[in-house]
């Protein structure tokens, strides 16, 4: 909590599928006021889902449409880069100067400098690489960029009871839910 409230550092969660990483920051982004959102990266991910890009309007003109990164650093938002090693590199380059002293975000289709909202900050998740496939290893330097916490997996006990209340059903349910995970 108190690396959040510096509010000027990125913050890195590493950690095992369904340990909580996301969910812990979408809880904290509502429990503070904070609008969340979520990026999820994958191979194919453009920069343009980012960034933004030319669109026609309804009258045939082009017209940029932000995206949603650059939406958040304008407004403020709590982001979340879910699965950031499976983000493509260029993806990971335009992110550099964001994650730099400087913190600002530069939109090459309009040569535009987005500077962050005091309330932006920037989350990204990743499980560890080598244990989960197509998970790259990001480099040391791009790392160094981000507050690094590792989350455990979550214990079987504290699971069923975030089961039982997020989902309204009885704790012989949650049990029998948390069994089928173990065997998947």
């Amino acid at each position: 909590a108190r690396v959040v409230a510096a509010g000027k550092y990125p913050i890195l969660l590493q950690g095992p599928t369904s340990s909580g990483k996301t969910s812990m920051v979408e809880h904290l982004a509502n429990v503070t006021g904070h609008r969340f959102v979520r990026i999820n990266n994958h191979e194919h991910t453009d920069i343009q889902e980012y960034l933004g890009s030319y669109v026609s309007d309804k009258d045939g003109k082009l017209v940029y449409q932000e995206g949603i990164l650059t939406q958040a650093v304008r407004n403020g938002y709590w982001v979340v880069l879910d699965e950031l090693n499976l983000a493509p590199t260029e993806v990971l380059e335009a992110l550099n100067r964001l994650l730099d002293d400087n913190r600002e975000l530069f939109l090459p289709e309009t040569q535009e400098v987005v500077k962050p909202h005091d309330h932006f900050v920037l989350f990204a998740t990743q499980n560890p690489p080598g244990l989960y496939g197509g998970r790259k290893v990001l480099s040391r330097a791009f790392r160094n960029r981000f507050i690094e916490l590792h989350i455990d997996e979550l214990p079987e006990t504290e699971l069923e009871v975030i089961i039982e209340k997020r989902c309204s059903v009885p704790p012989s349910y949650s049990k029998k839910l948390i069994a089928v995970m173990k065997d998947l």
